[in-house]
């Protein structure tokens, strides 16, 4: 257990009970934990998580000049899943009739979706927009592509993970709560400048 959690972490994945349970509650254990970190730093990496604990994640212990250019990288990545992500979140709660967003460990059914989209031109139309961004262009421009093209790029960007390959029912990751995280950090500092952004970003949320 102890190479696959580093493995993932090293990858950059976030390991959450959605996405990799039983690395995440080997996580959960303070040995185990301790291991890991202590494994991490040997290679400049901290053992971090989200603000509510729901995901594990590598961080950057110390910033140098190669650091700085991979963390830029990951902030400009955020930067393209930001709109998207929000507006997936806004079009999810008016599919679900909530006032609250979604939150890790969620589910989200294919068909339940594609049913209440296909009933509602208004949440037809606001899929049909996310052909903008480059990632959630289909092929099959009917609904039922566009959204099966919707949930596999959020699913590749590691936001939702595919529970049942048989019923199309994808869970939330942990991720979004490191989304909801770097989000408000963003609101927090909008009035620095980008670069100034990412220096302090490096270490606050990398």
């Amino acid at each position: 257990m102890f190479e696959d959690t580093v493995k993932r972490l090293l990858r950059g994945e976030f390991v959450c009970e959605v996405s990799a349970g039983e690395s995440f509650r080997y996580l959960q254990q303070p040995d185990p934990r301790r291991e890991v970190d202590a494994f991490l730093d040997k290679l400049g990496y901290a053992l971090a998580t989200t603000a509510n604990h729901l995901a594990y994640y590598a961080a950057y212990r110390h910033i140098d000049s190669e650091a700085r250019s991979e963390i830029r990288r990951l902030f400009q990545d955020f930067r393209i899943e930001l709109q998207p992500v929000v507006e997936w979140l806004d079009m999810m709660m008016q599919c679900q009739r909530q006032d609250t967003s979604l939150s890790p460990g969620d589910t989200l059914s294919f068909s339940g979706l594609l049913k209440i989209i296909e009933d509602n031109q208004a949440l037809a139309d606001r899929l049909q927009g996310f052909a903008r961004f480059r990632d959630f262009l289909s092929a099959d421009d009917s609904i039922k592509g566009r959204l099966e093209k919707l949930l596999k790029t959020l699913s590749h960007w590691g936001y939702l993970n595919l529970a049942s390959r048989d019923t199309l029912v994808y869970q939330v990751t942990g991720k979004l709560d490191y989304f909801y995280q770097a989000l408000q950090f963003i609101q927090e500092h909008e009035e620095l400048p980008l670069e100034q952004q990412e220096e302090v970003q490096q270490g606050e949320i990398f």
